[in-house]
């Protein structure tokens, strides 16, 4: 009976080691530590100090690896943030679209379309400029303006704030300086290649860049149609 009873003993222990031995976690690699970080976006002290017991543990160099991981996050979000400025600008490019597509060009000769292209702080003039300078072409003579193109998509709140104090100014010092209307085609909600409202702005009557959705009524336009340019009252309705 001994014998057998050592038997059973013993597998009893066999299965109870191989139990054990399948619940214990296996140790971490760097490479998959790595990859965790990766995922979440942000080096925090814990998982640094995981990082360097892993590297320890597997003979490789802590600090390199670190210093490569920081790296990569922060290219990491650069490329994002690159994305949303894509984001924005292509918002903006398909705003200036529609507008320019409510011109007649049997009518309306564009004079400059003016880009947003800056490196370093170095940039065209134009780039200050209002978005679009057109002329109104009739019986032989040209009557110019230009028209900044502003989207918001739902503003919250009873106010809109269609520009920033610097470039009202900004605005205003070029229609002084060019002796001709500035207008702000301003597009709210629905997307900027057909918004769901349309108002044009005039900018000299604009003392601030932001308006009180109550005062907007004498602005809107009807988003179906074209524009008209009345030269004599410099009024583009």
């Amino acid at each position: 009976m001994l014998p057998i009873s050592l038997i059973i003993l013993g597998g009893i222990l066999l299965i109870a080691g191989i139990t054990m031995l399948l619940k214990t976690p296996k140790a971490e690699s760097l490479s998959q530590v790595i990859n965790a970080v990766k995922a979440d976006g942000i080096l925090t002290p814990k998982e640094e100090k995981l990082i360097r017991e892993v590297a320890q543990n597997e003979g490789k160099n802590a600090d390199v690896t670190i210093a490569q991981i920081r790296k990569e996050l922060e290219e990491s979000e650069e490329e994002s943030e690159s994305e949303l400025i894509d984001v924005n600008q292509k918002a903006g490019l398909d705003f200036e679209k529609f507008i320019v597509q409510k011109f007649d060009k049997k009518y309306f000769a564009i004079r400059n379309w003016a880009g947003d292209k800056f490196v370093e702080g170095r940039y065209a003039d134009t780039t200050t400029q209002p978005d679009i300078q057109l002329s109104l072409k009739l019986r032989g003579d040209s009557f110019p303006f230009a028209v900044e193109c502003k989207w918001r998509s739902e503003p919250k709140g009873d106010f809109i704030r269609f520009a920033n104090d610097e470039q009202l100014e900004r605005y205003k010092a070029f229609e002084r300086q060019e002796n001709y209307p500035v207008f702000i085609a301003l597009g709210i909600g629905g997307k900027p290649s057909s918004p769901a409202e349309l108002y044009i702005l005039p900018i000299e009557e604009l003392n601030k860049p932001v308006l009180h959705k109550a005062g907007m009524g004498k602005y809107r336009k009807k988003v179906d149609s074209d524009f008209f340019f009345d030269q004599e009252s410099n009024t583009l309705r």
